[in-house]
């Protein structure tokens, strides 16, 4: 048998969070999400939920508040609020946690398409294609550097960024018309609009017969390899 109580307040649950969906944070981060009840009869229990199957072991739930210190990128996903009073549904409130990072840059250079020397000759096309996972990506910016100084789109260097649904987080500088004066060290530079992640820095020396990368992270040289061979991505 089963006892209920019915009254003229009987109520389903309804809930209410006081957080902005999506919330975007730093690592290291302590975030906070805040649910409310705003109606149920009898009062609604509160409970939280993750989209990665459990919470973090770190969290705290206290009432309808769930703390998360120190924020990981492994802890990003998606939080529910869940309110039941064994009257209708339970409500639920969702939102979404994501933790910036910039992650796995790489470059890779095209030498003139038609034309298969073993080495990239003056007067051609260079290309000098740079991508970047980042999160998120909307908040991905790049800017190149030639000898540490900053370049900029002209007639002969032309700098663009690719459509982000073709080929997400990737830049290309184009070189025509190739002189000796353009021989060097370019640099692109991947950072988060938001801040409070370091940047990616990633190095390509381009000279007559070599072609060299150097991140700030990893230090790995590359050397002597002959630009037009040099076709497949190297994932740093």
């Amino acid at each position: 048998s089963v006892i209920f109580r019915l009254t003229n307040k009987t109520a389903s649950p309804s809930i209410k969070l006081l957080v902005e969906d999506p919330i975007v944070v730093n690592p290291g981060q302590t975030v906070s999400l805040v649910c409310i009840t705003t109606g149920g009869e009898p009062p609604p229990i509160l409970t939280w939920v993750s989209s990665n199957d459990s919470l973090p072991q770190r969290s705290v739930v206290k009432g309808g508040t769930l703390t998360l210190p120190a924020i990981t990128s492994d802890e990003a996903g998606v939080y529910s609020c869940v309110a039941s009073n064994n009257v209708g549904n339970p409500a639920k409130k969702s939102t979404t946690i994501v933790v910036r990072a910039l992650k796995k840059g790489r470059f890779w250079i095209t030498p003139d398409p038609y034309h298969n020397d073993d080495h990239i000759q003056i007067g051609r096309e260079v290309k000098i294609s740079c991508q970047v996972e980042a999160t998120p990506p909307e908040e991905l910016t790049f800017s190149w550097l030639k000898n540490g100084r900053a370049l900029r789109s002209s007639e002969r260097m032309v700098i663009t960024q690719t459509d982000p649904d073709i080929s997400p987080g990737t830049t290309n500088l184009d070189i025509i018309d190739l002189k000796f004066t353009d021989f060097g060290t370019y640099t692109c530079v991947a950072a988060l609009k938001g801040g409070g992640i370091p940047e990616i820095s990633i190095d390509v020396n381009i000279s007559s017969t070599t072609a060299e990368i150097d991140t700030h992270q990893t230090r790995e040289h590359f050397s002597n390899l002959l630009l037009s061979n040099f076709v497949s991505p190297c994932e740093l």
